[in-house]
């Protein structure tokens, strides 16, 4: 196979939609009544019902909130089956118009044939003399060695640990492309390999940016989003991201110290360990945000352009190597 390169043999790069992956991205899937209420009696207080209805803003804020102190997720339970009705009015309306579903609004109708073909701004890239793409490189590589090495210094002072593996976890899955198919069909692997394949979609209409621009990109797509559509989405996608992760963390965290509690502790210490998740989900959910974003642009970046996955599983691998190394020295 050809070495990893923008320009390789006839200027291709593999940008690694398999039919299956875009079928499955492209459904139109409807949101069921009963899992709403399910995720609204077990994870409503951190959102978890607004999140599996596409709705990133409205959840994050009940993740931080506590369900916004009970009462947001009390009157949830009333609201539940008219959020449900108008997702499914949206979803017939897109599929009735030729849009793509709710969950991919940022992209264009389907079009496997132009999707084989790599992203229009890699001709640019092919174009740039071989030391400017070298310098580019170069500068990726800080981008993903400061952020690794954040990550680590937060991990440490705090004591919080959850976005190491949230960082780890991402790095493998952004650059794996197809080589992680095997787990589409798990409940949380499933998801968070669905989810790179929407960033790498987002992507592949989008670029980047510069290797400056990547690293603040968590704050610069926040605070242009209200007034820019790709902001938004991409916001978005790192919104849900980042509330993946943090609900996960919280679940893990409380199922077992709530059980460690009700053998041996009393309501009081239930109480404050319920108080805790608050403070520590927030630090845990603006860390992911801030680092992952350009964790992952970068990846995915290098993934699209590459012949092969050996580039993107390298800064993979660096990142990876980085995160841990640092871990040990502070």
């Amino acid at each position: 196979m050809a070495a990893d390169s923008p320009e390789g043999p006839e200027g291709r790069v593999d940008p690694d939609f398999a039919a299956d992956v875009l079928s499955d991205l492209y459904r139109y899937r409807r949101k069921r009544l009963w899992l709403t209420y399910l995720l609204w009696g077990t994870l409503g207080l951190m959102g978890g019902h607004r999140f599996y209805l596409d709705r990133p803003g409205t959840g994050l804020l009940m993740l931080f909130t506590g369900g916004g102190g009970m009462l947001w997720w009390v009157v949830d339970a009333f609201l539940i089956p008219s959020m449900v009705r108008k997702h499914a009015q949206e979803q017939a309306r897109r599929k009735g118009a030729g849009l793509p579903p709710v969950e991919l609004a940022f992209m264009p109708p389907l079009d496997p044939e132009r999707l084989a073909r790599p992203p229009a701004w890699t001709a640019e890239w092919a174009r740039t003399d071989p030391g400017r793409r070298t310098l580019r490189l170069a500068g990726d590589v800080c981008v993903l060695l400061v952020s690794a090495v954040a990550v680590a210094a937060f991990a440490k002072r705090e004591g919080v640990w959850e976005p190491v593996f949230a960082v780890l976890l991402l790095a493998v899955f952004a650059s794996a492309g197809q080589a992680m198919g095997r787990w589409a069909g798990t409940p949380v692997l499933g998801t968070l390999l669905r989810w790179s394949h929407r960033l790498r979609l987002f992507y592949y209409f989008n670029r980047p940016g510069s290797p400056p621009a990547l690293l603040l990109r968590s704050i610069t797509a926040t605070i242009t989003a209200p007034f820019r559509p790709r902001a938004r989405a991409e916001v978005r996608l790192y919104l849900q991201l980042g509330a993946f992760f943090t609900i996960l963390f919280i679940l893990i965290d409380l199922g077992g110290e709530l059980f460690a509690l009700a053998t041996g502790g009393g309501m009081r210490a239930v109480a404050e360990l319920l108080g805790t998740w608050l403070q520590e989900g927030a630090m845990t959910f603006v860390v992911i945000y801030a680092f992952a974003t350009p964790i992952g642009a970068v990846i995915t970046l290098h993934l699209l352009v590459s012949r092969t996955h050996t580039l993107p599983r390298l800064l993979s691998g660096l990142t990876a190597g980085t995160l841990l190394l640092a871990l040990l020295v502070f």
